[in-house]
């Protein structure tokens, strides 16, 4: 049974004004000053920022710490390489324990929701589907995961995950995948993207797709994507991450491809550390970094969210669960500096994150399910120049995780 409690001197984002926050019953029951006990755990969070729990809209949990052998070039294609001849001997307790680990840390951060792909197809099976499922399980109500079924090798390439891609969906995946780039032809991407649809609808489910997550200005599936949306009635449905040829796209093609993903209302996330570190290796200077047209985005009216991707593994070599350190980056990465700007990378792995999950009730409000990280931060813009590791984080009101200052390094086990 949840406890009460009261947050006393607690700073609310739109206002610089310390207020208290109680807690009952699992819900926040009133926000104001001066606040009666009334029996509650009382905590003063001396000017602590409370935000709504972080949200990481794209990772792989079914891959996290697969960091042997290396991956030398740092490529993307030797990523994939490597990890479709390892997946295969993987063992159900590997993949279960890593993603454990992964999701422990995320909940020390205060990330309550994730969005994970797990690979499905001809070479892997869904072997790798339900140690995710069981991770999925163990941790419900702490973070909470949609699972996207993902087709990395291909629907037209690798026909037999089309029959597998619809067993993963009755398996208990939640989000229909796909990477339409990866096909061989324009033609085959345009099939890829309609065999999606056609499953997404079976299920009535959304859909989360890795586009063009290259370099070449040739890769053009975000645009297909966008027609199919709007042909299929899908909007505010479907989800395309990465974007990365985007930014290599001739300006006017850019602009005329933008307002298409803003008509489709199509959710845009970004990865800035995994694509930062995986795109333009290939390239001479100026060297391509991979990160899609954010500003340009967001001045169209598209939503446009981050995610963390990877960590510790053969596509990533770093991270630490830490939805703060990726909005950071993203903002430094996308140019977003103006104050308003700021604030949006702050929204990204939350508010914005929210509408690609799909959430209800998501917010500091009375009557909402106490899901708040209190950070030792003053003002949002603090909170990504700080990146603060005291943290106190409440799950259903619950307190399930309570980070203090320590320059001392503790490993997760």
């Amino acid at each position: 049974m949840p406890e009460n409690w009261l947050f006393r001197h607690v700073i609310l984002e739109k206002s610089a004004t310390p207020v208290d926050i109680a807690i009952h019953e699992g819900k926040i029951a009133e926000i104001g000053l001066g606040l009666a006990e009334e029996g509650s755990r009382v905590v003063d969070a001396s000017g602590m920022l409370a935000s709504p729990l972080f949200i990481d809209p794209h990772h792989h949990l079914d891959c996290a710490f697969l960091s042997e052998p290396p991956n030398l070039s740092g490529t993307l294609e030797e990523a994939i390489q490597l990890n479709a001849r390892l997946k295969v001997s993987r063992s159900d307790e590997d993949i279960y324990e890593n993603a454990c680990r992964a999701l422990r840390m995320a909940v020390r951060n205060g990330t309550g929701w994730m969005r994970s792909h797990t690979d499905i197809d001809s070479v892997s099976k869904l072997k790798l589907l339900n140690p995710i499922l069981e991770a999925k399980e163990k941790f419900r109500g702490l973070v909470d995961v949609q699972i996207v079924a993902f087709p990395q090798l291909g629907l037209v390439a690798d026909p037999q995950s089309i029959h597998l891609l619809r067993a993963a969906m009755r398996e208990g995946a939640d989000v229909v995948g796909g990477m339409p780039h990866a096909e061989a032809t324009p033609q085959d991407a345009t099939n890829h993207i309609e065999i999606a649809f056609q499953i997404a609808k079976e299920f009535n489910a959304d859909i989360d797709m890795h586009v063009d997550e290259t370099d070449d200005p040739n890769s053009r599936t975000l645009e297909l994507l966008a027609d199919a949306t709007i042909r299929h009635a899908y909007q505010r449905r479907v989800t395309a991450a990465h974007c990365c040829a985007l930014t290599a796209y001739p300006d006017d093609y850019a602009i005329r491809v933008i307002k298409k993903v803003a008509q489709a209302q199509i959710n845009v996330i970004t990865n800035p550390l995994v694509n930062l570190y995986l795109q333009g290796r290939h390239d001479k200077q100026p060297v391509r970094r991979g990160i899609t047209r954010v500003k340009e985005l967001l001045e169209a009216g598209v939503n446009v969210a981050c995610g963390s991707d990877d960590i510790s593994n053969l596509f990533f070599p770093f991270g630490r669960m830490d939805m703060l350190e990726v909005a950071m980056i993203a903002s430094v990465a996308s140019h977003l500096t103006r104050p308003e700007e700021i604030q949006t990378a702050f929204d990204m792995p939350r508010w914005r994150a929210a509408r690609v999950l799909n959430l209800k009730d998501y917010g500091i409000m009375a009557g909402a399910p106490a899901n708040i990280v209190f950070l030792a931060a003053g003002s949002p813009r603090e909170a990504l120049q700080l990146q603060p590791v005291k943290r106190l984080v409440i799950r259903n009101g619950k307190l399930v995780s309570s980070r203090e200052e320590s320059n001392t390094y503790q490993p997760e086990n």
